[in-house]
């Protein structure tokens, strides 16, 4: 009887080891990989004697590319606003105005301006004298402003000067409430302490530029002291204002934007040197961090410069500002010497690889305000004064202030850094390529 039992025992572990030996081959069979499994893995593993792979791989690291577009002062006085007004409509546009350097507006990345005038509403303004708008010295001018900007490419407003309280603080929060409508961004003027305080960052094709915008003032009338936050002033130039423009700069470079641009509202009107004012602005501006400074407010075009800087740490950067952008439209016309008829639109170019963001393209095209009965319009001068006959509505006294401005713009801009220069594509052009600070 055990004889059996064992012998049923022994039957029973030989069948049980063929039944696991035969479930281990078919397990194993299904696990293996198959002889192009084998060979691409043999293919991609790096022999013992040689060095990892992704040591010996150079990765071309993406090369970032962003286009901007400044002008300087975008006002609008009576006789724009009489111009673009259709009285059988009752309505308004000033498109007409930009026919001729619409082109150079749009064909940047990115395009911004100084909107120095008001958005109050119709009838909302200091006055209403102009078809319920109003003209100079309080400026609120006809909504579609802002539509016929937009329109045109504009991407962003600054909203910092000495117009910003036009229309009282009223006039502030409208004006940006219709920026807001149609879409284009906006800095220097804030509705609560909150807006004010959110550093203004925009990304252009994955280079990011921080934005900061202050005014040396407000022709006098007085920042509301319950709402501080809503004009950027510098109350003309006093210190704690100065340090609070510098701190925001600081911030913007420490968040780590790839280029920080102050635009300061700031000068003496009709004045083309720089003053002592902006000097200092400049130069605290530089320290605390800006890369490129756009500036405004004289009215005229002034100076620009390229500074060759140092960091607290030794190292050295490039520095650019633009004193003054000149108008770029208004109706202030050319008298005893001040071209106040003539702005510029500067182009620059950034190319950004890996962690290093440089400036490619440092341009000038300047533009000359001409008048007619139905509309005050863009010229761009360099392109006028070498292909007259494609601008035949131009009067004699038009081509007399382009021919004057086509000399005179170049010797303003360049009066300081005494760059070299050449023109291309109708623009001053200035040979520049270096890295914007190192973040």
């Amino acid at each position: 009887m055990k004889k059996q039992v064992v012998v049923i025992l022994i039957e029973g572990v030989i069948l049980l080891s063929l039944i696991l030996g035969y479930l281990f081959f078919k397990e194993n069979q299904t696990k293996n990989p198959s002889y192009e499994d084998i060979a691409t893995e043999v293919v991609y593993q790096a022999p013992v004697e040689m060095e990892p792979a992704s040591e010996n791989i150079t990765v071309e690291e993406e090369t970032l590319h962003a286009s901007l577009t400044c002008v300087g002062d975008i006002m609008m006085h009576s006789w724009q606003i009489n111009r673009g007004y259709d009285a059988a409509t009752d309505t308004f546009d000033y498109m007409e105005s930009f026919t001729y350097v619409e082109d150079y507006l749009n064909e940047a990345d990115f395009t911004f301006g100084n909107l120095e005038t008001t958005l109050a509403g119709r009838y909302n303004g200091a006055n209403s004298d102009v078809h319920g708008y109003a003209d100079y010295p309080m400026f609120n001018s006809p909504e579609v402003l802002a539509d016929n900007l937009k329109e045109l490419g504009f991407d962003f407003l600054a909203t910092a000067n000495n117009h910003s309280l036009d229309s009282w603080e009223d006039g502030v929060y409208a004006t940006l409430d219709y920026l807001d409508s149609v879409g284009i961004p906006h800095v220097g003027t804030a509705r609560s302490q909150e807006e004010k305080d959110k550093l203004c960052i925009m990304d252009v094709n994955g280079i990011t530029f921080g934005f900061s915008c202050y005014t040396y003032g407000t022709n006098g009338l007085p920042v509301p002291s319950d709402a501080p936050y809503c004009v950027n002033s510098l109350y003309n130039y006093d210190d704690a204002a100065i340090n609070e423009m510098c701190e925001n700069v600081r911030r913007l470079d420490e968040a780590g934007v790839d280029v920080v641009m102050p635009i300061i509202h700031f000068g003496t009107e009709y004045r083309v040197p720089p003053d002592d004012w902006q000097k200092m602005c400049v130069d605290r501006l530089f320290e605390a961090g800006a890369d490129v400074i756009i500036g405004g407010h004289p009215h005229v075009v002034e100076a620009m410069e390229v500074r060759e800087l140092t960091n607290p740490d030794g190292s050295k950067r490039t520095g650019y500002v633009i004193y003054s952008m000149g108008n770029f439209i208004s109706s202030q016309r050319y008298e005893n010497g001040v071209m106040k008829d003539i702005g510029i639109i500067l182009d620059m170019e950034f190319e950004k690889q890996g962690d290093h963001t440089y400036i490619t393209a440092w341009r000038f095209a300047p533009v000359y305000v001409y008048w007619k009965d139905d509309v005050i319009g863009l010229v761009p001068v360099v392109e006028a004064y070498e292909n007259r006959d494609q601008y035949s509505f131009l009067t004699e006294g038009d081509w007399g202030r382009i021919e004057d401005s086509y000399q005179k713009t170049i010797e303003t801009l360049n009066s300081i850094s005494q760059m070299d220069y050449e023109v291309v594509d109708y623009e001053y052009s200035f040979p520049v390529y270096s890295e914007i600070d190192p973040k």
